[in-house]
């Protein structure tokens, strides 16, 4: 039989004169899905498929994606169990959920611990690919713009408050003796959880900027990173 690989009519099998003629449509299509179309195609068609996955995912993230009305972060020599870390993110849900509401707003958080801070290693500290990760990760958090809300250990509290990374906790009515950050492990909110740390937990707000405000959906999301700051801080 005739390989059809080399035939320049890709469609030659089906013609009432082909070297098929006498077999029947399904033997002819499988014979031509094999060796036609999956020969000189197979390339185009994976081409054509990441595309299609690559669109849908797109469109998916662009018009369908659910946000949190607050995301924030745990992250340096600070750590919580995941029991905690969802206790406080309920209570924060409560905050700013408003009253009457169906649904309870959604928060999101990370933990990033970048320390030991169990005892172990080197002077307490954990130099693993982990702790690197969630060093890189914070970095990442820094700079987009769904995560406000910033818990830190005072080393590196003080380290992005020097980069000017927060927002002076002033223009959201908070008073603080530092103009960038707030501690609060010696609060009654924090309190409650068994949040293990070195040399406290000091929490500090996004820079605003122009684009970020510019976003209704961004700017709603400082209004409730403030009132949650402003909350743990009544307690």
């Amino acid at each position: 039989m005739k390989e059809s690989r080399d035939s320049r009519d890709v469609f030659a099998v089906f013609k009432a004169d082909s070297f098929m003629k006498d077999a029947t449509f399904g033997e002819k299509l499988r014979y031509w899905f094999k060796n036609v179309y999956w020969y000189h195609f197979r390339v185009a068609t994976f081409a054509v498929i990441l595309a299609v996955i690559f669109a849908v995912t797109f469109i998916s993230d662009v018009f369908f994606k659910e946000y949190n009305s607050l995301d924030y972060v745990v992250g340096g020599a600070v750590f919580g169990t995941t029991q905690d870390m969802r206790a406080i993110s309920d209570e924060f849900s409560a905050m700013i959920t408003p009253k009457g509401a169906e649904e309870n707003s959604k928060v999101g958080y990370q933990m990033l611990c970048t320390q030991s801070i169990m005892g172990t290693g080197v002077n307490g500290e954990a130099f693993d690919e982990g702790a690197q990760a969630n060093i890189e990760k914070i970095t990442v958090t820094m700079a987009d713009d769904e995560v406000l809300l910033f818990f830190f250990d005072k080393k590196y509290i003080e380290w992005y408050a020097e980069q000017g990374a927060f927002e002076p906790l002033s223009s959201f009515g908070i008073e603080s003796e530092n103009e960038y950050f707030v501690r609060v492990d010696d609060t009654e909110f924090f309190k409650k959880y068994s949040l293990i740390d070195q040399n406290g937990i000091y929490a500090g707000i996004k820079l605003k900027t122009e684009g970020r405000m510019k976003n209704e959906r961004i700017a709603e999301k400082y209004e409730n990173a403030a009132h949650v700051l402003s909350g743990i801080l009544a307690k």
